[in-house]
């Protein structure tokens, strides 16, 4: 039987003195949504990730091959096509810019909140639902990702949609739920891969084992839905092995379990990285974090509890994936996005559970106070963006941290109120949101060849040959709608070059010499690190030569 609260439009649920109606559900989430939406397009892509993101489907339209992915002319395999497609799509609708490329990541995030809440009211009641989907959606890292062009997100989404459809699933015994979990797993599997398949089977073989329901996993097994399963994701991987017959190693064997067992990709992080990136990325709802780490209260509070099962669905959830990517040899920061869904609703729990909030109240202060500090040292140490416009743009955000944080101390101490601390927190993690884009902004800026790209196009006609010089730029080809030849660089087109379609685009010093000494009409984009290497080996003299600085580069032109 459905154990969810089912409600009536306007019909009230009040516990504790905290009501939640439909149409403050309603409002709220349209409010997420245009906090997701509206900024999209107002900054440029941040490479490397979102401009290899944008220029493989744009590449797609291009050459009208959406089969094999290509990037910079060459075949890219590292992830499926899925992504790639939707935002081809986005494309043709609202034109090759920034809004269409980050389209598809935003709307995964708003789908991945709603799933959120859908869980939270079906699990527990309404208000834990809505609590859930704030939380997720106004948390620090969730955000951020939700906000770019990299497939983390899609991933998180697709999980989520499995887990939540499998849940209904086992309560209600609908088929159909079913049927959405094998869709959705074939969706992950089109968007990143076999990770999608592994981490929603691993944790329903776990939670089966843990709550001793063994005939889930007999359950699980359907004709329907594995030919649904088939369907979807089936085709293209045909489509792409029988046009290159070396995408299955490279894609299956070097892309998934190399990637996991090794440090090919030369990202190794300790064990406990993923720690701190979950409790900052959480914020500002870390504080309630500490509140559901283990401990005998804990315990026998689930185990007490009539929505055990819950707590363990939900505790499984996140412990498999997290454990899955700190065991891995490669870790990225962004992995971790799907475990926020479980973590939201079991914080939302403890939200509408909890009698005293003074610890993780304290908890939060504190981290503000860590988090503006991270973030300082961050642009101090590094070119994302500089201490000075920190500071300017990131005022609103450290205002509204440390009010939000004032304010709810002086409520919990002073009146013990739980409406208005929770209340004060929804909108201050909204408020905080919205305080990120000006900063996300300046980090763009920073981060993309926009800028270098448009004086690109100043410059060249449509027989220009642009060299990028030891330094392949992701956003490059994107902006200039032009293909460009590497002289001493390959980074993640190391495969796609050894193909034919990399044939005379990527150069040794003798092609880039005799190049550059042959022809004119060619455009050097170098990076200012490289800056005396270039005009050494090059032996140019920038007196003579159509050039222009900027932070990270410097364009020649002959």
């Amino acid at each position: 039987m459905d154990k969810g609260v089912n409600l009536t439009a306007g019909k009230k649920y009040i516990a504790d003195g905290f009501t939640i109606t439909k149409p403050v559900v309603c409002a709220v989430l349209a409010v997420i949504c245009v906090l997701y939406i509206w900024h999209l397009g107002f900054y440029p892509l941040i490479n490397p990730d979102e401009g290899r993101y944008a220029e493989i489907p744009r590449e797609m339209l291009a050459s009208g091959n959406f089969i094999t992915p290509h990037l910079n002319g060459v075949e890219y395999f590292e992830k499926p096509a899925l992504q790639y497609w939707i935002t081809a799509v986005f494309m043709l609708i609202f034109g090759q810019n920034e809004f269409a490329a980050r389209l598809f990541p935003a709307l995964c995030a708003l789908g991945g909140i709603f799933c959120t809440y859908y869980l939270g009211w079906k699990m527990f009641d309404r208000r834990t639902g809505f609590l859930a989907m704030t939380v997720v959606a106004t948390s620090f890292l969730y955000f951020v990702i939700g906000s770019l062009n990299i497939l983390d997100m899609a991933v998180s989404f697709f999980i989520t949609l499995c887990m939540t459809a499998f849940y209904r699933f086992g309560v209600t015994g609908k088929k159909y739920f079913l049927y959405v979990f094998y869709a959705s797993m074939a969706l992950g599997l089109l968007t990143k891969g076999l990770i999608a398949i592994v981490l929603t089977v691993g944790i329903i073989a776990v939670y089966a084992l843990c709550t001793k329901q063994l005939r889930l996993l007999f359950k699980l097994f359907s004709p329907v839905g594995i030919g649904i399963f088939l369907l979807i994701s089936v085709p293209w991987f045909y489509l792409v092995c029988r046009d290159n017959p070396d995408f299955f190693y490279f894609f299956f064997i070097h892309e998934h379990f190399l990637r996991y067992l090794t440090t090919v990709h030369d990202r190794y992080q300790p064990f406990y990285f993923f720690a701190p990136c979950l409790i900052l990325g959480l914020f500002p709802w870390g504080g309630f974090l500490f509140t559901l780490l283990p401990g005998r209260k804990m315990w026998q509070r689930f185990k007490n509890s009539t929505k055990c099962s819950e707590y363990i669905y939900l505790l499984v959830w996140f412990g498999i994936i997290f454990v899955f990517f700190s065991l891995s040899d490669s870790k990225l920061v962004p992995y971790i996005v799907p475990c926020f869904p479980p973590l939201a609703v079991l914080i939302a729990t403890r939200l509408t559970s909890a009698s005293d909030f003074k610890r993780p109240l304290i908890i939060n202060a504190v981290m503000a106070f860590l988090l503006v500090m991270a973030l300082a040292v961050t642009a101090w140490r590094n070119d994302f963006v500089s201490v000075q416009e920190f500071i300017l743009f990131g005022c609103p955000l450290i205002i509204i941290l440390v009010f939000s944080n004032i304010f709810n101390l002086i409520l919990w101490f002073k009146h013990k109120n739980v409406v208005q601390v929770i209340s004060m927190s929804v909108a201050a993690g909204i408020l905080f949101c919205f305080s990120l884009q000006p900063i996300i902004t300046e980090v763009a800026e920073h981060r993309s060849g926009k800028e270098m790209a448009q004086t690109v196009n100043l410059w060249k006609n449509p027989d220009t040959l642009i060299i990028g010089y030891q330094e392949y730029v992701q956003d490059l080809p994107f902006y200039t709608k032009s293909r460009v030849a590497l002289y001493d660089c390959y980074d993640e087109l190391k495969f796609g070059s050894e193909h034919e379609s990399g044939r005379g685009w990527f150069w040794d010093k003798e092609t880039l010499l005799n190049t550059w000494n042959s022809r004119d009409n060619i455009i050097l984009v170098v990076p200012q690190k490289k800056r005396e290497d270039c005009f050494k080996t090059m032996n140019l003299d920038l007196t003579k030569l159509r050039h222009r600085e900027f932070e990270r580069y410097i364009v020649i032109m002959k």
